[in-house]
């Protein structure tokens, strides 16, 4: 590949203050034009490398989440890809958020992220390096940095440049020089090295800081470091083949990860050629293998204790977090966790990363509910019921004479589920408490005292609650 200029530099001052220069290459004088003049990227060419509103470059890494550095800020309200910046662009994806890493700032932290409000499923993803995939980076290793920054021809086209790899310092790397270089508006985007053994290619680094002239190399913080910050505040499973800590966990979609991003071609138009990709990868241990892992996951509420109770506030709803813990063991991980209220599914209950945890209002009533996890070779794990009341006590089924707990049905055939033949917040006949005490039994005033299958759903709306330095950013 030859080497052409991506440029990235910004940096942005700490204080008044002198850039940080990076490490000069004393061996030949440097032609100035070869900073800027690398190779333009092919039709479709590196098409995960994006533009943030034409001030800095950013990675993909997911089809909805966006990773580039900090120092570029967090107002954005779109990306745009394809091999120009606005207006030639061939897309525009606006972003549902953007943030920035708290405290960010050098050595290696300047990490960044947005989540696209579309996801782009059509755009063959090149995975963060993670694992032992990251040995790899060794000194004089070939690594290609891409960007829309600076060139002679002004800000705005995509550009390569194919470099060697320097070092690894204070969770930071340092690469490039002698006049291959990343420079203004370069900023944030990615540095991608291909994988020895598959061919496949993998993302590393997110272009920060370096020299004022954009020649003599520059750092560049590193996505694996920052993982597992990237994936909790994102909600985004970003590591197909590792968890967040870098441990090899292949999922189902370890591979098919493209072997030629710079040049597999096509057109936007007419849809990008995704070109060769890999096969089931195996670079850190043996390749994902449903037929290898036939033990469930082991899945349990954390949150709130069992049998507790709420008190409704003046909204007549409480406010309760559900948290829920899904091991898959020794097997390949967990691919989701369902949460479900009184055997219906909550709305959006599937919980596809870490922590698994649901924020409910729920209007007075007693609940039971259950959480299912499905791990990635599809062995399904149920944890124990949990039960809870919102203004009066949970409700614990009795157990069964054969020694499973509670409903079923009664010797009438109807479902029998605590204590009432109706629980529905729009009104209809309770059940009666063998003490008589109000809201448990006498069903006079409307409301239920027990949840059936329906749930008090009927009349109620569940609130779903969330979850002086040299900067390459353009100038």
């Amino acid at each position: 590949m030859s080497a052409c200029l991506v440029t990235v530099v910004t940096v942005v001052t700490v204080s008044a203050g002198t850039a940080i220069a990076a490490p000069t290459d004393e061996a030949d004088p440097i032609d100035p034009h070869n900073v800027f003049g690398g190779d333009f990227v092919a039709s479709c060419g590196w098409p995960t490398t994006v533009s943030l509103e034409g001030s800095c470059t950013g990675t993909l890494v997911h089809p909805q989440v966006v990773i580039y550095a900090a120092h570029c800020g967090a107002g954005y309200g779109s990306v745009q890809f394809g091999e120009h910046d606005a207006p030639d662009h061939e897309r525009s994806v606006p972003v549902e958020r953007c943030v920035t890493y708290p405290g960010w700032g050098p050595p290696g932290t300047d990490w960044a992220l947005c989540v696209l409000a579309e996801p782009q499923d059509d755009i063959p993803i090149v995975p963060p390096l993670m694992g032992c995939e990251v040995d790899v980076l060794e000194s004089g290793a070939q690594v290609t940095i891409v960007g829309f920054g600076d060139a002679e021809t002004g800000y705005g086209d995509k550009k390569e440049v194919t470099t060697d790899f320097g070092f690894i310092q204070n969770n930071e790397a340092f690469l490039g020089g002698g006049g291959e270089d990343a420079c203004f508006g370069d900023s944030g985007g990615p540095v991608y090295v291909q994988m020895p053994d598959s061919g496949s290619w993998r993302a590393f680094g997110i272009t920060s800081y370096g020299s004022q002239n954009c020649m003599e190399g520059g750092f560049y913080s590193l996505m694996h470091v920052g993982m597992e910050w990237f994936e909790s505040e994102s909600g985004f499973d970003l590591t197909p083949c590792h968890d967040a800590q870098g441990n090899w966990m292949p999922s189902p979609d370890c591979k098919s990860f493209p072997t030629e991003p710079a040049s597999a071609g096509g057109s936007w138009s007419n849809g990008c050629d995704p070109g060769a990709l890999s096969g089931l990868e195996s670079t850190c241990g043996a390749p994902f293998d449903a037929s290898d892992d036939t033990d469930p996951p082991v899945v349990s509420f954390t949150s709130p204790p069992n049998e507790s109770r709420f008190d409704s506030d003046d909204t007549g709803a409480a406010q309760v977090t559900i948290e829920i813990d899904a091991d898959d063991g020794t097997g390949y991980g967990v691919d989701t966790v369902e949460l479900l209220i009184d055997g219906m599914s909550v709305t959006g209950g599937l919980l596809s990363s870490e922590p698994y945890r649901y924020t409910l209002n729920l209007p007075p009533a007693a609940y039971t509910f259950e959480a299912v996890a499905i791990d990635f070779s599809g062995n399904v794990g149920m944890a124990e019921p949990l039960y809870i009341g919102v203004d009066m006590d949970a409700q614990v089924p009795d157990p069964s004479p054969d020694g499973s707990s509670g409903g079923g049905q009664d010797e009438t055939g109807a479902d029998d589920l605590g204590g009432g033949s109706s629980g529905s917040l729009s009104g209809g006949t309770a059940g009666t408490d063998p003490t008589g005490a109000p809201g448990a039994g006498d069903g006079d005033d409307g409301c239920g005292c027990t949840s059936t299958r329906s749930g008090p759903w009927t009349g109620w709306a569940l609130g779903l609650w969330g979850l002086a330095l040299l900067r390459r950013r353009r100038r």
